[in-house]
């Protein structure tokens, strides 16, 4: 009987006990509430003065304190992953400020960081704080006292319990005061690429930290200093795209190729300025249509629009071997565009969309039909003076036949004038090629402008005669010139004026002094030139005779090496409407002339 008393003793007084707390203790660790009978029974247990009561109630405490830790370590994971769910840097900071606020249950905190610019510590973000107290705060980062200095100088958290009683605020209390707060904590946001910043927790009434508390917000501000360093670093690397990205649209934009980009539907992604003003298009009605719509644009503009849709639909079917030309007109000009179609895929090699160039291929034209005519020019103006040179050099070296004195010298004749003929052909060849590479030398010397076109007309062929009249004001300035070039540009001008007048028809040669240049120009009275043409004539190995069906010899070189020579002088050269004939103007400079010029 003993030994059963003593056993119901230690079942009721120990075993049972134990029981109900290994019950409770994994219901604590599964994190389940425990029933309200198991409960009670552990109240009862708790009030027991011996050990077993002890042992209950330091198991509740530490139930107590892992619910308490695991609801904060829960607590610092949400917040921590609100805090690095963005990386737009403003927002980091506001949600760092609304989760430091739910983390410690604070009235008011701030951000603050230094600032480039002032080199001070500012407030970047707020919660709770006056905009007074915002604008007017700045610290220095020598400051001694200031808990936010201090704490990112030592790395390590700062709190001031009260700032009535604390010796180190002193020169602080006003403006703590005016805002209206008893107690902070300042903990460093340590981020090696942002700059040096500090999160504060204000609180209204004195605050003694715990240090539970301080180990749970310096745990959340080196979450937060990570959530600050990667928005900084996207801010960063955004701003470096952001860069590449302006710099190459303004590559793009300044690119003399039209370019249109547009997905798989059609729809224009990306046009540049040289496409806008090919297709006479804004960019918001450009970036608002369809590709279509701007390639219909293109061709209603183009000089055939039936063979341009045919030849721009064969391009886009086989853009790798096909491209697209066609003429556009432009004013007086004449556009020659050629369209390259191109696929635009991604890095797998998936198609996306397609894009089209647009190239003015007008001056690789005209350089073509500037080689061609070079070669049936300059073979023509070859082949003629060569065969009078070779046809009367054996006439006169013919052995059967003897020629009165009279017969060879007008053979003789005939051969000198073609080989002068052949010479001034080799020189506009020359001068040509110097005004193209831009080699041309300019050997500038005090001279008179009445010698100059006296000596010209002297040299002209055919002899003007009496057909020329020259009208010169009086009094005309001494010029610094190149007078070879200049007497080049005269003569070529009188003999086109001759050439292409009436057999009759007077020349006549005006010098007028206009805003402080001298004006020179060369007028006849033949057929003139047609307006869309005024500017066609200068361009080389283009001859009048081919512009107005007119039979007459030379390469098509005169009027561009005219040109060339007057803007090497700081003048510029043009044809004059006139209601008959043709008027060309070409204008020198008046140069003050020092006595050097005259040696």
């Amino acid at each position: 009987i003993g030994g059963l008393s003593f056993w119901l003793a230690l079942s009721r007084r120990i075993i049972l006990p134990l029981e109900r707390l290994a019950a409770y203790s994994i219901s604590t660790a599964e994190r389940q509430p425990a029933a309200e009978e198991v409960l009670s029974k552990l109240q009862a247990l708790a009030e027991r003065p011996d050990q077993m009561g002890h042992l209950v109630r330091n198991l509740r405490w530490m139930a107590q304190s892992i619910e308490q830790r695991l609801n904060e370590l829960s607590t610092l994971l949400d917040t921590s992953k609100a805090v690095l769910s963005t990386l737009e840097s403003q927002s980091v900071l506001e949600r760092i400020l609304e989760q430091a606020a739910r983390l410690v249950g604070a009235d008011t905190c701030a951000i603050l960081a230094l600032d480039p610019a002032t080199q001070t510590f500012r407030i970047q973000a707020s919660r709770g704080l006056s905009e007074v107290y915002i604008s007017r705060l700045t610290i220095d980062p020598s400051e001694p006292n200031s808990p936010s200095m201090r704490a990112i100088r030592s790395r390590h958290p700062i709190q001031v319990s009260d700032t009535e009683t604390d010796p180190t605020f002193r020169i602080f209390r006003p403006r703590a005061r005016a805002e209206g707060y008893r107690a902070i904590l300042a903990v460093p946001l340590l981020a090696r690429h942002a700059p040096p910043s500090s999160l504060v927790v204000y609180y209204r009434e004195p605050h003694e930290f715990t240090e539970r508390e301080v180990e749970l917000v310096w745990s959340f501000a080196n979450q937060a200093a990570m959530a600050i360093e990667n928005a900084t670093l996207y801010a960063r690397s955004d701003e470096r795209l952001q860069e590449q990205t302006r710099r190459l649209e303004a590559l793009i934009q300044s690119l003399s190729d039209g370019l249109i980009l547009e997905d798989l539907a059609g729809n224009v992604l990306y046009c540049n300025r040289t496409l806008f003003d090919l297709a006479g298009l804004t960019p918001e009605q450009a970036l608002g249509s369809l590709a279509a719509d701007i390639r219909q644009r293109l061709i209603d503009s183009s000089s055939d629009p039936e063979q341009t849709r045919e030849l721009i639909e064969a391009a886009l079917e086989q853009p790798e071997s096909k491209t697209a030309e066609w003429t556009m007109p432009r004013g007086r000009l004449q556009l020659t565009l050629r369209l390259q179609a191109f696929h635009v895929t991604d890095t797998h090699g998936e198609r996306i969309g397609r894009g089209q160039l647009i190239q003015d291929v007008t001056h690789d034209r005209e350089i073509e039909r500037m080689k061609d005519s070079l070669i049936a020019t300059v073979s023509h103006e070859l082949r003629t003076p060569l065969a009078a040179i070779k046809g009367y050099a054996t006439t006169l070296l013919a052995e059967d036949v003897r020629w009165d004195s009279s017969s060879q010298r007008e053979f003789l004749r005939v051969i000198s004038q073609e080989t002068d003929r052949l010479s001034h052909l080799v020189s506009d060849l020359l001068d040509l090629s110097r005004l193209e590479s831009g080699s041309l030398d300019i050997e500038p010397t005090a001279c008179s402008l009445e010698d100059i076109i006296q000596r010209a007309i002297q040299q002209a062929r055919p002899g003007p005669q009496v057909r020329l009249q020259v009208e010169l004001p009086p009094n005309l300035p001494m010029l610094l010139l190149d007078p070879r070039k200049v007497e080049s540009v005269i003569r070529n001008l009188v003999e086109n004026a001759l050439k292409y007048a009436a057999p009759e028809g007077p020349v006549t040669i005006s010098v007028q002094r206009e805003d402080g240049q001298l004006t020179v120009r060369v007028q006849d009275e033949g057929p003139g030139i047609p307006a869309e043409h005024a500017e066609t004539v200068f361009q080389p190995f283009v001859r009048l005779d081919d512009l107005l069906s007119r039979d007459a010899s030379g390469a098509g070189l005169g009027l561009s090496i005219c040109r060339g020579f007057g803007r090497a002088h700081g003048g510029e050269i043009w044809i004059e409407d006139r209601d008959r004939g043709t008027c060309v103007a070409f204008t020198l400079p008046i140069t003050e002339l020092g006595s050097e010029d005259y040696a």
